[in-house]
C-alpha cells in the first residue's frame, strides 16, 4: 500500500473560506465534540492539562469513571465497548427504583450521567476526529454539489470518467455521489479520504497511484472509481456500525498490530480509525489520527468545520425516537416466508439494517412474482431507481431527515405511477417482487430502515417491527426470528413452513 497525506498540497478553487469556531452549549460539548476530557474518575475536575498526541495511551488507575451518554449508546453496546457487564453500569441521576436496563432497554438518551468500573488498561486515545453526522449521509450533506465541488478543485477527479458503467461512462462527482446515497455515507467523507491517501481530489495523483486503484486496494474486483468506493464504504459502515451495537471493540492495522479502542469515542471517529487500519501500518495510522495534522485538519481545511455543521443536526438519534408503526409490506389475509433475518441494507458487506421477505408460493426463479408489495407506511416517494423505491415517512421530500423505508427487487407494471413526489399510503399496492435492482438468486423483497441518514440495525435497540412482530438478529447475516406475542418465526432462504407469516386483515369497525 503507498501511504500519503495530502497536508502538504496546494490548496485549490474547492478550498472554503475557514469557518468560525462554533458557539455550541455545554451539552453539546459534552456530547459531541472532540475532547481528550470525555471520561473522567468520579470526582475529579473537569480541567486537564493538555497533552500531547498519541495514538494509543494508559488509562488513568482508577475504579470508576463516569461517563456521558452518547447518541447511539444501548447498555448492552456500551458494555461490551468498556469490558464490563450490563448490570455494572449505573445511571447516576435515575428516578427513585429505576435501573438504566429498565428505562432504556433500546437507545440511551444522550447526556445521561453513567458510572462504569474501569477495567481496561490501555486504549486509543478519546480525540473525537469527525461527528457521525459527517460519515453518514444526514442533512449536512443534502445540498453538496460534489461534480461542482470537484470542478473547483480542479484536480485529477475534476476531469475523471468511470468507464466501468454499462449504459454510459459517469463522471468521478457522478460515481461519489451514488456510492454516497446507495450506502448512506457523506460524500465529503468520502472525498477526503480519496485526497488524504492519493492527492486525487486538490491536484494529480501522487506518486505510484494508479487511477484504477485509487485507495490501493488491488484485485480485478476492486478496479475502478466505483469498486473502489464500494470497498471504502464497507469498511467505514464495518466500523460505523460495529461501534454502535458493540461489535467491534478493537481494530488490527495492516502491520497486525492491534489497538483497544477508547470506549467514549463516537461512532464516526471509529469508522475512519477502522477503514484507516486496512490501509496503513501504526506509525502511519498514528499519523493519519493526530487531530491538529492529521486526516481531521485535512477535513477541515477541505470542507470548514465538522463541529459546526452538526450542530444544526446532531444528535442524529434523540431522546425518546421511536419506529413508528408500520405493517408487514404485502397483502392483509396473504402468507409470505420470512426468507432472511438481518443482514446488510446495501452491498454486500453493509449496515445489518434489512429483511427479505418471498411469496410462499414462489419458486426457486428470478420471475417477478404475481403477489404484491405493499406500502409498508404512508409517505412520499425521493427516489426511484431499477427494482427500487425509497419512501421518505415525514413527508418533507429528503432521504435524509426522519424515518425513510428503500424497498428493493420491487418490479413495477407502471413506472409512471411511482415517480418522485409520489404519496404512497399504507398497504398501498407497488409492485412486484422480483430479482431486479441488484444481486438476487431468487425472487424475493428486500426491505431495510433509515433515520436521519442512518441505516437503523434491523435486530438493534431500536428493532424493525412489523404489524408487532420484531426483528431479532441471529448469530450470523440472515439468520435470525421474528417475535410477537411468545410467537416465533425462523428465517428460512429455503422458505421452509417454519418461515411462512400471515399478515392479518384489518379489523371491522362497529357497525360493518
Amino acid at each position: 500500500m503507498i501511504v500519503l497525506t495530502a497536508l502538504s498540497g496546494i490548496l485549490g478553487a474547492c478550498q472554503p473560506a475557514e469557518a468560525p469556531e462554533p458557539d455550541l452549549p455545554a451539552a453539546v460539548l459534552e456530547t459531541a465534540l472532540p475532547s481528550p476530557t470525555a471520561i473522567l474518575p468520579t470526582g475529579a475536575p473537569t480541567a486537564i492539562e493538555a497533552v500531547s498526541f498519541e495514538a494509543t495511551s494508559e488509562l488513568p488507575d482508577i475504579d470508576e469513571l463516569i461517563y456521558m451518554s452518547q447518541a447511539g449508546d444501548s447498555v448492552e453496546g456500551l458494555a461490551a465497548r468498556f469490558g464490563v457487564a450490563p448490570g455494572e453500569i449505573v445511571w447516576l441521576d435515575a428516578p427513585a427504583e429505576t435501573t438504566l436496563w429498565d428505562s432504556y432497554p433500546g437507545f440511551i438518551d444522550p447526556s445521561l450521567r453513567l458510572s462504569i468500573p474501569h477495567v481496561l488498561t490501555a486504549s486509543s486515545l478519546a480525540a473525537r476526529l469527525i461527528p457521525d453526522s459527517e460519515v453518514i449521509f444526514s442533512a449536512t450533506a443534502a445540498d453538496f454539489d460534489v461534480t461542482a465541488y470537484l470542478a473547483g478543485c480542479g484536480g485529477f477527479l475534476a476531469s475523471y470518467q468511470a468507464s466501468d458503467f454499462v449504459s454510459a461512462p459517469k463522471s468521478s462527482g457522478e460515481v461519489v455521489q451514488l456510492v454516497g446515497l446507495e450506502n448512506s455515507i457523506n460524500p465529503r467523507l468520502l472525498l477526503a479520504i480519496l485526497e488524504y491517501y492519493s492527492g486525487c481530489v486538490q491536484g494529480e495523483l501522487a506518486t505510484g497511484v494508479s487511477s484504477d486503484y485509487l485507495m490501493g486496494v488491488d484485485g480485478w474486483q476492486y478496479k475502478g472509481l466505483y469498486n473502489q468506493l464500494v470497498w471504502l464504504v464497507e469498511e467505514l459502515t464495518a466500523g460505523y456500525y460495529g461501534w454502535r451495537d458493540g461489535s467491534l471493540t478493537e481494530i488490527t492495522l495492516q502491520d497486525g498490530s492491534e489497538v483497544r479502542l477508547e470506549p467514549t469515542l463516537n461512532a464516526g471517529t471509529v469508522a475512519v480509525q477502522y477503514a484507516f487500519a486496512q490501509l496503513y501500518d501504526q506509525a502511519s495510522w498514528e499519523q493519519a489520527l493526530d487531530p491538529q495534522t492529521g486526516f481531521a485538519a485535512l477535513y477541515t481545511e477541505l470542507f470548514g468545520d465538522p463541529w459546526q455543521r452538526a450542530e444544526a443536526v446532531e444528535p442524529l438519534l434523540p431522546a425518546g425516537f421511536a419506529q413508528p408503526p408500520m405493517e408487514l409490506p404485502f397483502l392483509p389475509g396473504h402468507t409470505w416466508s420470512y426468507t432472511s433475518g438481518p443482514h446488510s441494507a446495501w452491498e454486500q458487506n453493509g449496515a445489518p439494517a434489512a429483511l427479505d421477505f418471498t411469496p410462499s408460493s414462489t419458486e426457486v426463479t428470478c420471475a417477478p412474482s404475481y403477489e404484491w408489495v405493499a406500502a409498508a407506511a404512508s409517505g412520499e416517494i425521493v427516489r426511484v431507481g431499477e427494482g427500487l423505491i425509497v419512501q421518505d415517512l415525514d413527508g418533507d421530500g429528503s432521504e435524509h431527515t426522519g424515518w425513510v423505508l428503500v424497498y428493493v427487487h420491487v418490479h413495477l407494471d407502471r413506472s409512471d405511477l411511482f415517480q418522485v413526489g409520489t404519496w404512497l399510503e399504507a398497504g398501498q399496492l407497488i409492485g412486484h417482487p422480483s430479482c431486479e435492482g441488484g444481486p438476487s438468486q431468487s425472487t424475493h423483497l428486500h426491505i431495510a430502515r433509515k433515520y436521519n441518514g442512518e441505516w437503523m440495525l434491523a435486530g438493534g435497540p431500536e428493532p424493525f417491527n412489523l404489524d408487532g412482530w420484531q426483528a431479532v438478529a441471529g448469530a450470523e447475516p440472515y439468520d435470525g426470528y421474528l417475535v410477537k406475542d411468545g410467537v416465533v418465526i425462523e428465517a428460512n432462504d429455503m422458505a421452509l413452513r417454519n418461515s411462512y407469516i400471515k399478515k392479518p386483515r384489518p379489523t371491522p369497525k362497529a357497525g360493518q
